[in-house]
């Protein structure tokens, strides 16, 4: 299976990882700008060797960070169309995404 293609990105327009890293060390860690670039540089090259070339994908949110929901809809779920649709409107969730988190495992 290929990967989709992106449309192509002016260079003007691209996000550079080391940048955001760099301004994202120095503002959270209160580094100056040279030592922040050179840690920014060590964990982007790690990355790279990593990713071997291939595509990274950076999700909206953490995976994590709906961990206590999915387990809260898992629980509470009795099965009936009346459950889902009110665990949906409790958690401003579709369809989908309901039956997404059922069918991942816990």
């Amino acid at each position: 299976m290929n990967a989709p293609t992106l449309p192509p990105v002016a260079a003007s327009e691209r996000l550079s990882l080391l940048q955001v890293l760099t301004e994202t060390i120095q503002s959270d860690a209160g580094l100056e700008e040279r030592a922040a670039r050179a840690l920014a540089a060590k964990i982007v090259g790690k990355v790279r060797h990593r990713m071997c070339g291939e595509a990274l994908y950076i999700a909206k949110q953490d995976p994590e960070a709906h961990a206590e929901r999915d387990t809260a809809i898992r629980r509470d779920y009795d099965g009936s169309r009346a459950s889902r649709e009110r665990l949906q409107l409790r958690w401003n969730i579709s369809r989908a995404t309901f039956y997404r988190i059922l069918r991942e495992p816990s």
